[in-house]
């Protein structure tokens, strides 16, 4: 199904800016605006976040600290929804990084369960175990 159209008239330089972004990365015009506005939004609703450009596309990572939230929410997920045992995890986080970080798990959920599933077999002991495999085929 197609999406309704809507017009939008933008600065000259807006419009240039982001026509070198779709020319980059491959993609229409109309793509880049919608990531753009998608990303704006969540940056507005969650405090705290910002988004970085990772070899598997762009993540949402928690203010100061480099960490994706994906990775903040998956040991909070393991440590039970416990959030004293999570600071325990990370000492260096603040109460409100790990708010933001669960607030934007509570508005994407889908997006952070993916990445949780996607990066769980990427783990030392999986690279060590597949390493061990080979050695004992070789």
């Amino acid at each position: 199904m197609a999406s309704p159209t809507t017009t939008l008239r933008l600065r000259p330089e807006l419009r240039e800016q982001i026509t070198r972004l779709a020319r980059r990365h491959r993609r229409s015009f109309s793509e880049v605006v919608q990531n753009l506005l998608d990303e704006a939004l969540r940056l507005r609703s969650c405090a705290g976040i910002y988004f970085s450009d990772e070899p598997t596309g762009r993540v949402a990572k928690v203010v100061g600290t480099g960490l994706a939230v994906w990775e903040i929410v998956r040991d909070y997920l393991e440590c039970g929804n416990d959030r004293t045992a999570l600071r325990k995890l990370f000492p260096r986080l603040s109460m409100g990084q790990i708010q933001a970080s669960l607030l934007y798990y509570s508005r994407y959920p889908d997006e952070i369960d993916e990445a949780i599933a996607e990066n769980r077999g990427l783990t030392w002991q999986a690279v060590e175990d597949r390493l061990g495999s080979l050695v004992k085929r070789g």
